[in-house]
């Protein structure tokens, strides 16, 4: 049974996804949708991070614009025109997938008390912009900068407030992380209590319900980090054999294509890992 607003998942589960997977497309309205196309998939698996890798097969200008446009789907349909100018790497933005997370106002709520959505902050006196007929008052004004996106919470409609939510019971998007070089790479994966690679070599995923001490493992890490390769090897072949793994595991055993695409395993991954940890929860 879905459940709406989507609440925030009892696990923190980030994916690091390597830059050079855009380079499959050299057309920028391709690059643009498949970006897209990435970061609406962990939207509907309630990912936490994104962390966006610059691996050696991977170009600047990929990393670059695999960065603005994962940042970009995170405003709100309402606020981009007012904060976002379009620049040449977003001249296909029109293209992009809507994310129609909660805080989005995808069905176009009316406002009420308690209500969650993001807001651009208008000025340093607290005045913020919900995507309503009139902006709402800030009731933490010293946190205000103008220009900043917040997330906040509507404590009254008579008069218009809110309040700055930095810990959301619902799940309200990802942030994104850059990974520039294999140090802030390790840096990063040391936040992990577990820490997996996806690889067809990998242990057969099927085998782990019938591996109590591997599920438990999985259930009963707070945080998870799925590590994704590009179409031509795995992350490890990326980013070095001394990266942080605590298990490798093919999420698509007996696979009928030569090769998988990123996006392919990343969905397949997040659905089966989703699943083991209802799994593992319903047993808790």
């Amino acid at each position: 049974m879905s459940r709406w607003p989507p609440p925030r998942g009892p696990h923190s589960v980030a994916v690091v996804i390597p830059s050079s997977n855009i380079a499959l497309y050299k057309d920028l309205r391709l690059k643009t949708r498949m970006v897209g196309d990435y970061v609406r998939a962990l939207a509907v698996f309630r990912v936490s991070t994104l962390a966006i890798f610059k691996d050696p097969d991977s170009t600047i200008e990929d990393y670059n614009l695999f960065i603005k446009i994962s940042r970009y789907m995170l405003v709100p349909p309402y606020l981009r025109i007012k904060t976002e100018a379009l620049s040449e790497d977003l001249r296909f933005a029109g293209i992009l997938p809507p994310l129609t997370i909660y805080p989005h106002n995808p069905e176009g709520r009316q406002i009420v008390a308690g209500d969650i959505r993001f807001g651009l902050v208008l000025s340093e006196h607290g005045l913020v912009d919900i995507g309503w007929e009139k902006p709402c008052r800030l009731l933490d004004v010293y946190y205000a900068r103008p220009g900043d996106i917040k997330l906040v919470k509507l404590e009254s409609t008579e008069p218009l407030l809110c309040r700055e939510v930095i810990d959301p019971p619902i799940y309200a998007g990802y942030r994104v992380v850059n990974l520039a070089d294999s140090d802030s790479l390790t840096d990063f994966l040391k936040h992990y209590d577990l820490v997996i690679n996806t690889s067809k070599t990998g242990v057969n995923v099927l085998n782990i319900l019938e591996d109590r001490e591997i599920l438990n493992r999985i259930g009963s890490a707070r945080s998870i980090c799925l590590l994704f390769g590009n179409p031509k090897k795995d992350f490890d072949e990326l980013a070095g054999k001394n990266v942080k793994t605590d298990l490798i595991l093919n999420f698509i055993p007996n696979q009928g294509t030569l090769t998988v695409r990123t996006y392919e395993a990343l969905v397949a991954s997040l659905a089966i890992l989703n699943l083991l940890l209802e799994i593992y929860h319903a047993k808790h």
